[in-house]
């Protein structure tokens, strides 16, 4: 028999707060969910999250239950939270049943490594291993991203001798740095925490795309050099407190797209990065959420 060695938690919402609940797992759980729809009139959404047992105690089992009991308040159902053992085989089979090819924009195709995909004539495919950092290409902020990058590439990433043009800032799976790569650009790609650099080196090597992608461990505000594009897909509270050094960081005329924010964050952040010297240069939404397109002038 394998070894039990870790704990699934199966929350169930209501399909409308299916983002805000994966999200909040996410961020909890320190890795990717699964989302499992139900059938049938008033049905919800089962989202599961990983954790290794030390990871997950009764500190953990109280803020699950605080952040249900909330959910509660405003009258929403059907909600339920059950955890139990799962075997490391098991959990990396919920992933493969549950991640399949997707395409993502008008050009970029995101598949796991264990499906094949046979692209198209404009397709660029990008390969990634979930389960691993917050990144798949399924939550809606990162869609909004990619497609912002695809709007904005042609105008903004001029292909000089300069290593770098693009900074993806809290990368994550890498996903956002291996779309800007795929499209052509040079990449630094960096988070502060030591799992998503690992899981970005991986997803890296996967789509062998070593020569055009540097992923450090080194925070914004160490870095000097500037960019043609800088790539920030992080809460409001992040955005706005690390506005200065995202300006900083971008050449003149260059572009930043922001996401992970919910649209009704959307005047405040505005408001930040246009008082810094920025012009707006487009706004996108999915859902709930938000994507700002800026300029510097």
């Amino acid at each position: 028999m394998a070894e039990k060695n870790w704990i699934e938690v199966r929350f169930l919402v209501p399909l409308a707060m299916q983002e805000e609940a994966s999200l909040f797992l996410t961020e909890f759980s320190g890795r990717g969910v699964i989302l499992e729809e139900e059938e049938g009139p008033g049905a919800g959404v089962i989202i599961r999250a990983y954790f290794r047992p030390e990871e997950f105690g009764p500190w953990q089992q109280g803020e699950l239950q605080e952040y249900l009991r909330r959910l509660r308040t405003h009258g929403l159902s059907p909600l339920g939270l059950e955890t139990l053992p799962v075997a490391e085989e098991d959990w990396a089979e919920a992933w493969k049943t549950h991640f399949k090819a997707r395409k993502v924009t008008s050009r970029l195709v995101v598949r796991p490594p264990w499906e094949e995909y046979a692209a198209g004539p404009d397709e660029l495919v990008i390969t990634i291993y979930p389960a691993m950092a917050f990144g798949t290409g399924r939550h809606p902020s990162t869609l909004l991203c990619l497609r912002a990058l695809e709007e904005v590439w042609s105008g903004v990433l001029p292909l000089d001798a300069k290593p770098w043009q693009v900074l993806d800032v809290g990368t994550g799976s890498g996903i956002l740095a291996l779309a800007a790569a795929r499209l052509g650009a040079g990449v630094l790609a960096i988070d502060v925490d030591p799992e998503a650099v690992a899981a970005a080196l991986e997803n890296v090597r996967l789509n062998a795309l070593e020569e055009r992608i540097l992923v450090e461990a080194t925070p914004l505000t160490a870095l000097r050099q500037q960019f043609a594009l800088i790539l920030a897909n992080l809460t409001a509270p992040d955005l706005l407190e690390l506005a200065e050094a995202l300006y900083a960081r971008l050449l003149a005329g260059g572009s930043l797209i922001i996401s992970g924010f919910l649209q009704e964050d959307r005047s405040r952040l505005e408001s930040r990065f246009l008082t810094l010297g920025m012009q707006e240069a487009g706004f996108l939404t999915e859902e709930d959420w938000g994507a700002l397109v800026l300029r510097r002038i």
